[in-house]
């Protein structure tokens, strides 16, 4: 019983820490991403808690032959300076697939439109972890004059950020 009060003590300590200065403006960091495409990403601090985020992606599938190529730009926006700091914010993902394999509902290329609510924690002063969950609306292009708009319910990511 001592363990887990002291353990609980320890964690309400660490939420209270500041987050370094990291979250300020002109701050930058480098993000890797592991969601449905691996993302590597570079982030800029416009203003205190506020940062605009431009990346590129790859799909690599050699069994299928569907390599593919995603740039997003988004901007996230987080809620407080503390070592454990809850984020919100938006993106636009272009993807090209110029090797698109015959079961998809979608041939060339796709704009998406994402939202996305998550948590940044702090585990060094310049490395931070990071989860998020959200939703996506995916314009494809068209196969056979379908209409292939799809609204997809919900995506995932786990992040490492370096900052610098």
């Amino acid at each position: 019983m001592n363990k887990i009060i002291f353990i609980a003590c320890l964690l309400l300590f660490a939420i209270q820490l500041p987050a370094q200065d990291s979250l300020e403006v002109h701050s930058r960091y480098l993000n890797f991403e592991v969601n449905k495409t691996p993302f590597i990403s570079g982030g800029y601090f416009l203003q205190d808690l506020v940062a605009l985020e431009a990346g590129i992606g790859f799909t690599l599938d050699g069994e299928r032959d569907s390599n593919g190529l995603g740039i997003r730009l988004g901007v996230d926006r987080y809620f407080t300076e503390k070592r454990i700091s809850p984020f919100a914010g938006g993106y636009i993902l272009f993807e090209i697939n110029p090797n698109v394999f015959g079961e998809t509902a979608w041939k060339g290329s796709r704009l998406n439109f994402g939202g996305h609510w998550g948590v940044n924690v702090f585990v060094l002063k310049e490395l931070a972890i990071a989860g998020k969950i959200g939703v996506e609306l995916q314009l494809n292009s068209p196969k056979e004059g379908n209409n292939s708009t799809s609204f997809t319910s919900m995506t995932s990511g786990f992040q490492v950020r370096i900052f610098l």
